[in-house]
């Protein structure tokens, strides 16, 4: 963290290309969800990322690669989409950076008329390590701000 001339500490964000970089990267992961792709996520994690999500942590590209083929063989919804928001970035070294991103969560699960009111609207925590393929995902952490009361069974 960088120091203000008060002496107080300050967040350093990251540059402008990795800005892009990692929110395309936060971007990616919920694209693969909304298009029935969730068994393609891990590869957007590092080999001992982690995804906590619902009182479930999956440590390991092999775990949450097999998260994402059940999710993707019995999805608990019929059409869901997530709209990320308000993407934050801060460095953490040259290779290293966290991020918080406001995600708003639309799912319609039977054969009900879908709502324009939200499923979920919470919070991916993230911490990325830049590798030799790019910007990858070591942990995400989801922190539910506000739901509508209907409850979503995920793999575990």
């Amino acid at each position: 963290m960088a120091r203000t001339a008060s002496g107080a500490t300050k967040d350093q964000l990251v540059s402008e290309s990795d800005y892009v970089e990692l929110s395309r990267l936060v971007i990616e992961h919920t694209y693969r969800n909304d298009s029935g792709r969730p068994d393609t996520v891990h590869e957007l994690y590092t080999d001992d990322g982690v995804l906590e999500l619902q009182g479930t942590t999956l440590r390991g590209r092999q775990a949450i690669a097999e998260w994402g083929r059940q999710l993707a063989k019995n999805p608990p919804w019929r059409l869901i989409r997530h709209v990320c928001g308000n993407m934050r970035f801060v460095a953490n070294g040259p290779d290293a950076a966290e991020g918080i991103t406001i995600l708003t969560v639309y799912m319609v699960a039977g054969p009900g008329a879908a709502t324009t009111v939200p499923l979920q609207v919470g919070e991916d925590h993230d911490r990325f390590a830049r590798t030799q393929e790019g910007w990858r995902l070591a942990s995400r952490r989801w922190v539910e701000l506000f739901s509508r009361g209907e409850s979503l069974t995920l793999p575990k």
